[in-house]
């Protein structure tokens, strides 16, 4: 019986399997998101809460994982928009301070070649991220990112273009040897 199936008829039972058939895929996909573990725990939770109260409304005319990963874009979303509502503001001048962290640069030649990459990654605007998540790390196509992130096709084709302009930039400053190749 397909998972969503089980879901519906049985929303305990059903839910276990959910978590255990999809949640280290849509957990990795919301650290990249996230940038942190934390935030990726509280999105994948609140994803598959909403997926297992809501699963009436899946109706199949998308595979259900799209279906989830649709989800959990929309609360990730919905807390970005939050966030910046958060935001502080300072009346008057902010007052300065000594930038302790590593230069990212020298952090970036620090690490492995994979951590390199997924530090890059991290760093790229939130909409670029989360078309490189989807489409290299969950093997999306255009067609299928496009309806998990409900927008057009052409805008994630110019997502992606722009996010691999901006990783072939970095990553050539970190693996200097053959920037070519990173285009």
């Amino acid at each position: 019986m397909e998972t969503w199936r089980e879901v519906a008829n049985n929303p305990v039972f059903g839910a276990c399997r959910l978590i255990a058939e999809f949640g280290d895929r849509l957990y990795t996909a919301a650290v990249r998101v996230c940038g942190n573990e934390a935030d990726a725990e509280d999105l994948v939770f609140r994803t598959f809460d909403h997926a297992v109260r809501k699963i009436g409304q899946y109706d199949g005319r998308a595979a259900f994982f799209s279906w989830l990963y649709a989800i959990m874009f929309n609360f990730w979303r919905m807390d970005k928009r939050r966030k910046g509502a958060n935001a502080l503001v300072f009346d008057g001048e902010i007052p300065e301070t000594e930038d302790v962290r590593p230069d990212p640069a020298e952090e970036l030649a620090a690490q492995s070649d994979g951590e390199s990459v997924r530090a890059a990654i991290a760093e790229l605007p939130e909409s670029q991220r989360a078309v490189v998540v989807l489409r290299y790390y969950e093997d999306m196509s255009m067609e299928q990112m496009a309806a998990v992130l409900e927008i057009p096709v052409g805008t994630v084709k110019h997502r992606l273009f722009m996010a691999k302009r901006v990783l072939a930039a970095k990553l050539a400053k970190t693996f200097p040897t053959n920037p070519a190749s990173y285009k």
